[in-house]
């Protein structure tokens, strides 16, 4: 790993079920937007892969993280406890506390649900910023934007300009994705690292406003 690839790379933490996919993609979009590398441990596949050393080492390349707690609380009785992402932040703030001078300028961005959730089921979180979005994506772009323009130095636009192109970009992909043989509802359920690639795609192209068939390959 370049220096130059730790200082562009995001790792995401965050839930990868089918309720939180819309801000996942939105993360995703702000962090390519940006010009930066986001990292997942949803991006490889390898089933025989170790997931703890997949994460592990996916920390260890990126100088930037968020990490989504706003999945760590039960919402229904009877359901289980989520750990992993609290567990990763763990993991994360640990290794920039670590006495190793190649990793211990890590930036976060930590996100809850509603304001001071966190505080009352994580207190060791006192005194940490936390940003809430309330499920609510335009507020995860508000946000984020923010984070990634005074942290990690990037160049975007405005919270508003930025939607927009969120907005184009779903629009061009679907209309890809149909020309390509997939239906409306399938272009909503692609894997992570395919729409992280169709993402890249659209920037290559200076963002187009309308999918055009001879740009497809």
């Amino acid at each position: 790993m370049s220096r130059e690839d730790y200082h562009r790379s995001v790792f995401i933490n965050c839930p990868f079920d089918k309720s939180f996919a819309p801000l996942l993609e939105v993360m995703t979009f702000c962090v390519i937007r940006a010009g930066m590398k986001p990292r997942l441990a949803s991006e490889r596949l390898e089933g025989g892969e170790s997931r703890l050393e997949k994460i592990l080492d996916i920390i260890s390349c990126c100088r930037f993280s968020i990490h989504d707690l706003s999945r760590a609380k039960s919402s229904r009785s009877g359901e289980t406890f989520r750990m992993n992402m609290p567990f990763e932040l763990g993991l994360d703030m640990g290794r920039r506390r670590a006495p190793d001078t190649e990793t211990n300028d890590k930036q976060f961005i930590i996100f809850e649900k509603e304001p001071y959730e966190l505080k009352r089921c994580l207190s060791d979180l006192a005194g940490v910023d936390v940003e809430f979005h309330r499920d609510n994506f335009e507020l995860v772009i508000e946000k984020l934007r923010n984070f990634l323009r005074v942290q990690a130095g990037c160049n975007l636009p405005g919270r508003s300009a930025l939607a927009g192109e969120y907005y184009t970009f779903q629009g061009w992909m679907t209309e890809k994705k149909i020309f390509e043989g997939h239906t409306e509802a399938e272009a909503t359920e692609l894997p992570t690292q395919e729409r992280l690639d169709e993402m890249k795609k659209w920037m290559s192209l200076a963002r187009p406003t309308e999918f055009a068939s001879e740009h497809s390959d």
